[in-house]
């Protein structure tokens, strides 16, 4: 009975269809994801492939430069109990078509196997290596890198990545530009065939990273360079300019922050491709995103609020651009749907099931649409089997939002972030209290 009730308010809605009505019942997607799903991504497509066949010929010296005298790159690697995966890094660093490296690995204190294949490596391969005897934090072990580090780029990765032959040349090329302080890489997941959860996250790292980054670097508005592959000017940050890495979680976008105040561009190099594991199991996954979501409610509410204020000396447009795109579409997009689902199930309890299935098959063209593009964009052709997995796409998002709320509140309220065990116990009591 519920169901043909159901069935009969749809048919009377849909024969007295009119665009009033349908913007009414699907304000959500028509004022949010569709310029943001469908148009965005669309604009970048055409952007990127009209960019193609552009001549560049203000960065051929600097393209000069990196082929006949390269200046030394040095990337930074801290590790902590990562016995299966130092080695695979090192040795992908190693295999770089970019041969000035100076690889240095700053072990946090593991308690596994990870300093004696890292002295191993030291003599095998020719890298840096240096030891905490107890554990201090990665912003420590990143600081502490940075004291050895002579090279005129730093690259800061994480111990469980690797890259493609070509990453550390398309990433450093970027700083062709005088105006660019920091790069982004392309992060794309290396275990998504693992299970289900894999798969999905891999989409999401197609959507968000490789293409929500590279429309955010276009216009002047990327708000984070991933603590997994990213490169920056050494002048900027060093321990004597900026002071490198503070501590606790959230250090990528805390640095990142502070060179964009020093006005300084953040880019993104699409085909500087990093791949690193993401989490196999739920219970990870929401762990991962909870201290992400609290870092944002951290450094952007709270500790660098003062570029919101006309008056502060780090005013600038962009910085405040860049603070609401990601406050607005992290934390004020994910309680607008919740406050979609209650309206439509106030409003409409009879047409709520039709409503519901009429914007999972719009979503689902949307992503749908989407995922063409990342693939096309990335030429990993490969990714077209990750289309099977698009019609639980949605239901993922759906439940990271929800996942991403508690997050927010977890900071809001409880400043939850002081309590991550991302950092020591000794680190987090010293950590200032923003």
């Amino acid at each position: 009975m519920l169901a043909e009730s159901a069935f009969t308010a749809a048919l009377g809605y849909i024969a007295g269809f009119n665009w009033d009505k349908a913007f009414r019942v699907f304000w959500f997607f028509l004022i949010f994801d569709f310029p943001r799903y469908v148009i965005t991504k669309t604009y970048i497509f055409f952007y990127e492939v009209i960019n193609a066949f552009r001549s560049r010929n203000w960065e051929k010296p600097f393209l000069l430069k990196l082929n006949k005298r390269p200046p030394l790159v040095s990337v930074i690697v801290p590790v902590l109990n990562e016995q299966d995966t130092v080695a695979w890094t090192v040795r992908s660093l190693k295999e770089q078509s970019y041969k000035n490296l100076q690889i240095i690995v700053v072990d946090d204190g593991s308690t596994d196997r990870t300093p004696e294949i890292c002295y191993k490596l030291k003599k095998e391969e020719g890298i840096s290596y240096f030891r905490f005897e107890e554990r201090a934090g990665k912003s420590a072990a990143l600081n502490y890198g940075l004291k050895f580090a002579t090279g005129e780029y730093v690259v800061f990765i994480d111990s469980d990545t690797t890259f493609d032959r070509n990453a550390i040349f398309n990433l450093i090329k970027v700083f062709a530009d005088p105006k660019v302080g920091a790069v982004s890489g392309n992060l794309l997941p290396r275990n998504r065939k693992k299970n289900l959860l894999t798969a999905l996250q891999c989409i999401e790292y197609l959507f968000t990273i490789s293409i929500g980054r590279r429309i955010r670097a276009n216009f002047g508005i990327l708000p984070v360079v991933s603590g997994a592959f990213g490169g920056f000017r050494r002048e900027i940050i060093s321990l004597e300019t900026i002071g490198g890495h503070e501590p606790g979680p959230g250090n990528d976008s805390d640095i990142t922050i502070r060179v964009r105040k020093l006005g300084y561009k953040i880019a993104f190099a699409p085909d500087a491709i990093c791949l690193t594991n993401v989490p196999e199991t739920l219970y990870g996954l929401i762990r991962q995103r909870w201290r992400w979501d609290r870092n944002l409610i951290k450094n952007r509410l709270r500790k660098h609020k003062d570029v919101f204020n006309p008056f502060s000396k780090n005013f600038k447009l962009l910085d405040v651009m860049s603070f609401v795109d990601s406050l607005f579409f992290h934390v004020v997009l994910a309680a607008l749907t919740v406050v979609y689902v209650i309206d439509i199930a106030l409003n409409y309890p009879e047409l709520l099931p039709f409503i519901l299935l009429v914007n999972y098959f719009i979503y689902f063209l949307a992503e749908a649409i989407e995922l063409l593009i990342a693939v096309i964009l990335s030429r990993r052709w490969a990714y077209f089997l990750l289309f099977l997995y698009v019609p639980l796409f949605n239901l993922y998002k759906l439940m990271m939002k929800f996942f991403r709320l508690v997050g927010y509140c977890q900071e809001m309220f409880t400043w939850h972030s002081y309590r991550d065990t991302f950092a020591p116990l000794k680190v987090r009591q010293k950590m200032i209290r923003w």
